[in-house]
C-alpha cells in the first residue's frame, strides 16, 4: 500500500490507495458509468410519486404490495444508496396496517443510515408510541417485558427527537401522552404538555405558519395538561389551562365542545362548585349529538348526588342502556340506590356488575360488602372484603387496604377477634394513617383481640 500527502486548507490529510481502482462512500467506481445510476434514480422517482398518489387514497396496502420488502421489490435503489427514504415511507404505511415489527426493522435501517435525522427518530418514536395503543385497545398483544421494553423504545427515540429539535411541539406532545395514558403516570406527563404549549406560544407568526401542523398538538396538550393537573389534585390550575384551550381551540376545533365542556364539568366537580359543574355537563348533553353520552350521564348522577337530588341522579342513571353500564358507572348507580334508601336494589346491580369486571372488581366488592354491613349481615359482608382484597392482590400484586379494613371490621362484628385483630394490625404496619385504623384497633383490643390474636 502506498501513501500519498494531499495538502487540503492548510492540513495534511492522509489519503490510502488501493492499487487497481478504488472508491468509498463518496464516489464509487459504478459512479464513472451513470446509466445504473440514472435509471435507479427514474425508479426513486415513479416510487416515490407512486406511494404520494396511493397515500392521498389511504391506499396503505397497496403501498406495502409496491415497496415492501424493500431488498425484494426495489434492489436496484439500496445498490445505489437510495432506499431509506423509501423504508421510511414503508414503514408509516406498515405502522398503519399494525405492522409495527416490520415497521420498526424498516426504520432501524433507516436510523443506523442517517442517525441524526429527526425525521426518522420521530417516526420510531410515534410507530412504538401507537403499538402501545394498539395493545391498550386489544387490537395487538402486548404485555410484560415485551410491553416494558416498548415503552423504553419509544422514550428513547422521543427524547433524541426532541435533542435534534428542541423547539419542536408534537413530540413534547405525545411523549407526555405516553407518561399518561399508557403508563398512568399524570405527574411525569405535566412538564412535557407545558414545554409543547410553550414551545408553541414562543413562535413567531412566520414559525406558526411554517409549523401548521403543530398547532393541533398545541392545543391538545393544553387539553391534556389540563387533565394530568386534575389527576395530581390542581384543580385551580387545571381550570385557568381549560380555559385558555376551550379559547384557543374555537368552534369547532381539534377537540370536540362535547369534550371540552365535560373536561369543564369535570374539574368545576372537583372544585365542589356543583351548580357551575350541572351546568357544564347539561350543555355537554345538548352537543354529544350521535355520540355515546354515558361518561357525562354517569357524573352528571353524581353532581345531583353532590345537590341532594337523588332522584334527578338515577334518572341520569336510567339513561344508560343496562347493558352498557359499565362497572363506574354501576358503582354510582348504586351509591344513587343507597340515598334513595333502596338497599337491595343497589346490591342486586352491584352483583349483576361483578364478574364482568376483570380490572377493578374490588371495588365492587367492597360496596357489597359495606352494603351488607349495613344490614347487619356481617358474615358476608367479611367474606366479600375478604374476596376483594385476595383479588386486588391476585391482579396487581399489592395489599389492598380498603379490603384489609372492612375484613377486620366485618371479622370484628362477628366475634372472630383473632382475625380481625389480624387484618387490622397488618393495615397498621402499611398504612399507619389509615382512616379509623386506631378506633378499630383500640375496640378489638378491648374486646380481647390482642390476646387472642396472639394466639394463632
Amino acid at each position: 500500500m502506498t501513501t500519498q500527502q494531499v495538502i487540503r486548507q492548510d492540513e495534511l490529510v492522509e489519503v490510502s490507495r488501493v492499487p487497481g481502482i478504488g472508491g468509498d462512500e463518496f464516489l464509487s467506481s459504478a459512479d464513472l458509468i451513470p446509466v445504473k445510476r440514472d435509471a435507479a434514480e427514474r425508479t426513486s422517482r415513479h416510487v416515490m410519486a407512486e406511494i404520494d398518489e396511493l397515500t392521498r387514497s389511504n391506499k396503505w396496502d397497496d403501498i406495502i404490495a409496491l415497496i415492501y420488502p424493500v431488498e425484494e421489490c426495489v434492489p436496484e435503489l439500496i445498490e445505489h444508496g437510495m432506499d431509506i427514504p423509501v423504508r421510511s415511507k414503508a414503514a408509516f404505511a406498515l405502522s398503519v396496517v399494525n405492522r409495527f415489527d416490520d415497521a420498526m426493522a424498516e426504520l432501524t435501517v433507516c436510523i443506523e443510515a442517517e442517525p441524526d435525522n429527526f425525521m426518522y427518530h420521530s417516526q420510531m418514536a410515534y410507530v412504538a408510541y401507537s403499538s402501545l395503543y394498539a395493545a391498550k385497545n386489544r387490537t395487538i398483544f402486548l404485555s410484560g417485558d415485551a410491553r416494558k421494553d416498548r415503552i423504553d423504545l419509544a422514550h428513547t427515540h422521543f427524547e433524541r427527537a426532541q435533542a435534534l429539535r428542541p423547539n419542536a411541539v408534537t413530540n413534547f406532545y405525545r411523549q407526555g401522552m405516553l407518561y399518561k395514558e399508557i403508563e398512568g403516570k399524570s405527574r411525569k406527563s405535566i412538564s412535557l404538555f407545558e414545554r409543547a404549549v410553550a414551545h408553541w406560544e414562543r413562535r413567531d407568526d412566520a414559525e406558526r405558519e411554517r409549523f401548521a401542523g403543530e398547532r393541533k398538538h398545541y392545543v391538545k396538550s393544553m387539553y391534556q395538561l389540563a387533565s394530568a393537573l386534575l389527576d395530581s389534585d390542581k384543580p385551580m390550575q387545571s381550570l385557568n389551562v381549560m380555559r385558555r384551550c376551550s379559547e384557543e381551540d374555537g368552534d369547532p376545533g381539534y377537540i370536540a365542545t362535547l369534550f371540552k365542556l365535560f373536561a369543564l364539568g369535570k374539574i368545576q366537580y372537583h372544585l365542589n362548585r356543583f351548580e357551575q359543574a350541572e351546568q357544564a355537563f347539561l350543555a355537554a348533553l345538548k352537543c354529544g349529538h350521535d355520540r355515546p353520552l354515558d361518561f357525562v350521564y354517569e357524573l352528571l348522577a353524581r353532581t345531583y348526588l353532590a345537590l341532594d337530588a337523588p332522584e334527578k341522579a338515577l334518572s341520569c342513571i336510567e339513561k344508560v342502556p343496562e347493558s352498557r353500564r359499565k362497572p363506574y358507572i354501576v358503582w354510582t348507580e348504586a351509591d344513587v340506590k343507597c340515598a334513595l334508601k333502596n338497599l337491595d336494589g343497589a346490591r342486586q346491580a352491584l352483583l349483576r356488575s361483578k364478574d364482568r369486571d376483570g380490572l377493578s372488581r374490588h371495588k365492587t366488592l367492597i360496596r357489597l360488602a359495606k352494603i351488607d354491613y349495613l344490614r347487619n349481615e356481617f358474615v358476608t359482608a367479611g367474606q366479600y372484603a375478604h374476596e376483594a382484597e385476595r383479588f386486588y392482590r391476585e391482579k396487581w400484586g399489592n395489599d389492598y387496604f380498603d379490603g384489609l379494613f372492612w375484613v377486620s371490621l366485618c371479622a370484628y362484628r362477628s366475634g372472630d377477634a383473632r382475625r380481625a385483630h389480624k387484618s387490622a394490625n397488618a393495615l397498621k404496619q402499611l398504612c399507619p394513617d389509615y382512616p379509623k385504623i386506631n378506633q378499630l384497633l383500640r375496640k378489638i383490643m378491648e374486646s380481647g383481640g390482642r390476646r387472642q390474636g396472639g394466639e394463632s
